[in-house]
């Protein structure tokens, strides 16, 4: 005797099975239980603040804070100046006079040889890098 598979009764019940399937994890995951809310926050109002500035201050991170400025070139001085400064290691772009160059550090002055910087009050002068003479080129005076 010879046994043959009845396809479309095979097929019915293979999808049956699938159809089966399906609906098992969609309602497992339609029917879940929601989580529980979260808890509330210790302080909901913000009544809570510190000032954090003594800190800042004593670890070099307030208004009164160093930044490193490198100066880059000079483009014009005096009280209109402007100069090309890296700031803190990024890359340097121009500033003119009275630009902030960070908190309480100002762009004071642009010198011929530097720039001074307001900071906190205090000024500081940076002198630019000389450039060392160009082999074969030689300054010239006029004649009188």
């Amino acid at each position: 005797m010879r046994v043959s598979p009845n396809l479309p009764r095979l097929a019915t019940t293979v999808a049956m099975l699938v159809l089966a399937a399906g609906v098992g994890v969609w309602g497992a995951i339609l029917l879940a239980p929601s989580p529980p809310p979260a808890p509330p926050s210790a302080v909901s109002d913000g009544s809570l603040r510190t000032d954090t500035r003594p800190v800042a201050d004593w670890f070099g991170t307030g208004a009164g804070a160093r930044i490193q400025v490198v100066v880059a070139g000079l483009i014009a001085a005096g009280p209109r100046g402007s100069a090309v400064l890296a700031i803190d290691g990024r890359p340097p772009r121009a500033y003119a006079v009275g630009s902030r160059l960070a908190e309480g550090v100002t762009l004071a002055e642009v010198r011929g040889t530097g720039i001074v910087l307001d900071q906190g009050g205090e000024r500081v002068e940076i002198a630019a890098a000389k450039l060392p003479p160009a082999d074969g080129i030689r300054s010239v005076s006029a004649a009188r």
